[in-house]
């Protein structure tokens, strides 16, 4: 049964606005990455293409016209001797635009899949995406694969008690097992739920050590809401921002140190391609007579980075600073120790 007519059955509105308004809107959408990706390609595009394409009038296309330049400040006009529509400067916003949102669509239907979400949910959502999409990409959606190794989907009862909380501005006492199985307990004040690497992490301010402390969710045992008990606003939604983006990993704080390191061979195809962190500096080297890259980014804790470091083998070379190069080094010769005892 389609999607539409399976939720008029349920008695859910489909969409949520009227479906005249809402069939309005995505078609506007098509149209308007029609027009970008034409420029994009040709050079140009025309309002005559526009009409033959999706049959409508010209003072339709000249309303998407200006819906691009009056709102999404695209630097466009229509040149003569072209005898079309052209961007005076570049204009990247929408560029790939067909693309992205094939990604995006993949990346919701593997991340819903694994999740066990309702199939109604995820066709409907899917569905919404897809209405983005040129008629031409359409065909496409279904194969384009999104696969993600790791997954640490939370408990929801104890997701469900965290989002109350922070809703309503609550403290709670956390029952909590650290990585090395130690149990404690945690008054707590919960701030950002935030999911790195496929798992889920709650930060919040701790009320015992007086500071931003970081918890993996899957370890949190038990939670006790405190009703009545409400924390104060102690940091913006910018100095959140800043301490959660501030440096590589989970390891979050305002605090963070350059790292840097150099790989080479397998390890240094594998970097070229990747992003550690939007601060990230790279740049092609020599070392030790090898062709390698050097990386540096901000870290706010050493530990993430240097197990990073190490999984690349005799791949990488810590350079600085020094407490990162000697964390390295007595790792290496802890690992060299249990290999002799084997």
């Amino acid at each position: 049964m389609p999607i539409k007519s399976l939720l008029r059955y349920m008695h859910i509105p489909y969409p949520l606005f009227p479906v005249s308004w809402y069939t309005q809107f995505m078609s506007q959408i098509e149209r308007i990455f029609y027009i970008n990706r034409k420029i994009l390609e040709d050079g140009k595009v025309s309002s005559a293409q526009v009409v033959s394409e999706f049959e409508i009038s010209k003072r339709q296309v000249a309303r998407d016209i200006d819906y691009l330049r009056d709102t999404l400040q695209a630097p466009l006009v229509y040149e003569a001797k072209k005898k079309g529509y052209v961007y005076t400067d570049d204009f990247s916003m929408m560029s790939n635009s067909n693309e992205r949102m094939l990604v995006l669509n993949a990346i919701f239907k593997s991340l819903a899949e694994s999740q066990g979400a309702l199939s109604v949910i995820t066709d409907m959502v899917s569905e919404g995406l897809d209405s983005g999409l040129e008629e031409s990409y359409k065909s496409l959606s279904s194969k384009i694969v999104f696969i993600t190794p790791v997954q640490d989907w939370p408990d929801y009862s104890i997701f469900n008690k965290i989002c109350s909380a922070m809703k309503g501005g609550c403290r709670m006492t956390l029952g909590y097992r650290n990585a090395k199985g130690e149990r404690s307990t945690r008054h707590i004040e919960p701030l950002r739920l935030v999911n790195y690497s496929g798992r889920w992490y709650l930060l919040s301010y701790d009320c015992q050590n007086k500071e931003l402390r970081t918890f993996h969710l899957s370890r949190i045992e038990r939670i006790i809401p405190i009703e009545g008990d409400l924390f104060k606003n102690r940091y913006t939604e910018q100095e959140l921002d800043t301490f959660i983006h501030g440096g590589f990993g989970i390891f979050m704080g305002n605090r963070s140190i350059p790292v840097t390191f150099c790989v080479f061979g397998w390890a240094r195809n594998a970097l070229e391609t990747q992003t550690w962190h939007k601060d990230q500096k790279i740049r092609k080297v020599e070392f030790d007579g090898k062709e390698g890259l050097e990386v540096t980014v901000p870290v706010a804790n050493l530990q993430e980075i240097l197990s990073q470091i190490l999984s690349f083998g005799s791949a990488a070379k810590p350079i600085g600073p020094p407490q990162f190069v000697r964390a390295w080094k007595e790792a290496v010769l802890a690992m060299a120790k249990e290999a002799e005892n084997l």
